[in-house]
């Protein structure tokens, strides 16, 4: 029997399909397909639960409809989490809450920095005696881009290419290089701030920018980017402990 994890971001869904700590199975969606995939992955493999993140909101809307016969759970503020969250206020998003417990299953007993790199950037802190510390939020690549359009008279509206050059000679070049290289600038600023507070401090970085920016950061990192889903995987397995 399998746990069928569900990653529902802004625009995509990612499942993973568990058998203990291992993920057997992995498939990445749009949502238009999710309402006909999921019956098809219920009927291929034998699942005993659904556990899901969803920060679109979509899903507790659209999951009655199709009349799943498996237990469904979604991660919430009274999920039960297993590591000591000291976080200030009850608006910690659950994709957070899920990557660091995926930190706390990949690196255990380690000071660990995690970065979700998607529309907003993330950096969150785990400590070695599983501490959760909290951490800060910026903007992402496209969110900057969309922000010097919207904020500005005259440049124009651009979607992030992917790659930018150090040194832009046109406008549009110089705002993607900008945006780029921006945050690179503070993620290589986090990064060696947080070990001088945190020795021996594993960096993880995922979302769906992780690859087009891991290639520029000074320090080791590790580049996960289901590290959604081992989270998940951990909290479900915590509670069945």
């Amino acid at each position: 029997m399998l746990d069928l994890l569900i990653d529902a971001g802004n625009t995509r869904l990612k499942l993973g399909l568990f058998h203990n700590k291992e993920m057997v199975f992995k498939e990445t969606m749009a949502y238009a397909e999710f309402a006909v995939r999921l019956p098809e992955l219920l009927q291929m493999h034998q699942v005993k639960n659904i556990f899901i993140c969803d920060v679109s909101g979509n899903l507790e809307a659209l999951l009655p409809a199709l009349k799943i016969d498996v237990p469904i759970a979604f991660l919430h503020e009274q999920t039960i989490l297993p590591f000591h969250n000291l976080y200030q206020s009850a608006t910690l998003g659950s994709d957070r809450k899920a990557l660091v417990a995926g930190a706390m299953a990949i690196y255990p007993q380690r000071n660990c920095l995690v970065i979700d790199a998607g529309t907003c950037v993330t950096y969150d802190i785990l400590t070695h005696a599983h501490e959760y510390l909290g951490g800060n939020i910026t903007p992402g690549l496209q969110m900057r881009l969309q922000a010097m359009h919207t904020f500005t008279g005259k440049l124009p509206m651009l979607e992030w290419q992917g790659t930018a050059e150090l040194m832009g000679n046109t406008t549009q070049a110089c705002m993607q290089t900008g945006a780029y290289y921006g945050l690179i600038g503070e993620i290589n600023f986090f990064v060696e701030a947080y070990k001088q507070e945190h020795p021996g401090l594993m960096v993880i970085l995922t979302g769906g920018d992780a690859h087009v920016l891991a290639k520029s950061i000074k320090t080791s990192i590790f580049v996960n980017e289901d590290l959604l889903l081992h989270g998940l995987n951990k909290i479900v397995n915590h509670h069945a402990e």
